[in-house]
């Protein structure tokens, strides 16, 4: 699956170019965010939302690899401040101290409003980071290749000499651990 074969029509103003993107991996992009979110309403918003936002900046953004890569982390960075969003608002720590307190300290300490949420990105991520690296050393290899390199299925096949199939099931059996380990908190 070649997606940066619509790049040049979508950064052009052509439309078609971004419904053809959108029609060809807004499934795996919507099942991507729900592994997140695990909330189908807010998997289809994020998703929408990134391609609202690459429509958007599409003359700013400057991709140097694989569109289908970018679109990937762009869902996940979306999905993880969501999940960031949702859990600060409502365990915000000025809303633990008095506001004149916050404020005090965040004059004292030099800190900005995002601190929380800095803390916590960097937090999940290395969690996600953790759990990748505890995969299976197949399921891990294939998994990064498609996530993070950004390889479609038949390009990690020919590279693996496995079939497309396996990578299927390997991309599967990954998305399973890490939703299950994120959602039991181990």
């Amino acid at each position: 699956m070649n997606l940066n074969k619509y790049w040049p029509g979508i950064q052009d103003g052509d439309e078609k170019s971004l419904e053809g993107l959108f029609r060809e991996i807004h499934g795996s992009l919507f099942y991507y965010s729900y592994y997140y979110t695990e909330d189908q309403s807010i998997a289809e918003e994020i998703v929408q939302d990134v391609f609202i936002k690459i429509w958007q900046d599409r003359n700013k953004i400057n991709l140097k690899g694989s569109l289908s890569a970018y679109l990937y982390k762009a869902v996940r960075n979306h999905a993880i401040n969501f999940l960031i969003h949702k859990k600060t608002k409502k365990y915000a720590v000025h809303q633990l101290t008095a506001e004149e307190n916050w404020t005090s300290m965040q004059e004292v300490l030099d800190i900005d409003d995002f601190i929380i949420e800095h803390i916590e990105a960097k937090e999940t991520e290395a969690r996600l980071r953790a759990i990748i690296d505890d995969l299976p050393a197949q399921c891990k290899k294939i998994f990064l290749l498609s996530r993070f390199e950004g390889k479609s299925n038949n390009e990690i096949a020919a590279l693996l000499k496995i079939s497309v199939n396996t990578v299927k099931a390997q991309i599967y059996r990954a998305l399973e651990i890490i939703r299950k380990v994120f959602n039991t908190g181990r």
